[in-house]
């Protein structure tokens, strides 16, 4: 296993290289430079995010405590299937 190993180590050294490593540094660089001004337009935008999400729930709270609160209020309509129906065929019948 080892002398096959050492062979294809000598194949791959012999082998011509595909690409230069010109310019690798300057292109490690502007990424990193790209990365970091990323990463500060995110935490300077996140108080921005929070806030929204903070908003967004108080109004859905209260749009849906109103909303409960005014349906448990309001009294009950006749329906087809509600107990409380006063003309129902089931309460006609029962004495």
């Amino acid at each position: 296993m080892n002398q096959r190993l050492d062979h294809l180590v000598e194949q791959l050294a012999g082998a011509p290289t595909d690409r230069t490593l010109e310019g690798l540094e300057a292109g490690v660089g502007r990424s990193i430079v790209a990365r970091r001004a990323r990463s500060r337009a995110s935490a300077a935008l996140a108080p921005v995010g929070v806030a929204s999400v903070g908003l967004a729930l108080a109004i859905g709270l209260t749009a849906g405590g109103v909303t409960a609160a005014s349906s448990a209020a309001a009294q009950p309509k006749a329906q087809a299937f509600l107990i409380a129906t006063n003309l129902a065929p089931s309460s006609l019948l029962d004495d």
